[in-house]
């Protein structure tokens, strides 16, 4: 995704995909595996807190056939994601990145506007 129209923010970006901001709607837009969803901040902090609750050990290590997969879904993403276990750590790595950028944002224009808190 090429993100021309000047709305369009980068957070972060990985090989598997990448998380914009879009400043005229105060959205996020999530690009992973192939596929677009517009989120607003609730649903998107929602939607890493549950990739960040997967166990991924216990899918490592699992010998049952259905440990190889796993569904997410939350409230206010249009999408479910079925990920494997590689998919899902790819997933896991750009949705912390891109939480790690906004929460340092965050604390950066706190820090710097303290007037505007």
């Amino acid at each position: 995704m090429t993100h021309t129209c000047p709305e369009f923010a980068e957070i972060h970006t990985t090989a598997a995909g990448a998380v914009y901001q879009c400043n005229r709607k105060n959205r996020l837009v999530l690009q992973f595996a192939g596929g677009v969803s517009v989120l607003k901040v609730d649903a998107f902090l929602r939607l890493s807190l549950a990739v960040e609750a997967i166990d991924l050990d216990s899918m490592v290590v699992s010998t049952d056939r259905a440990s190889d997969l796993e569904i997410i879904s939350v409230c206010g993403c249009d999408r479910c994601f079925v990920l494997t276990l590689p998919e899902l750590l790819a997933f896991k790595e750009l949705l912390a990145g891109a939480k790690f950028s906004l929460q340092l944002n965050s604390m950066l224009h706190e820090c710097l506007n303290p007037l505007f808190v």
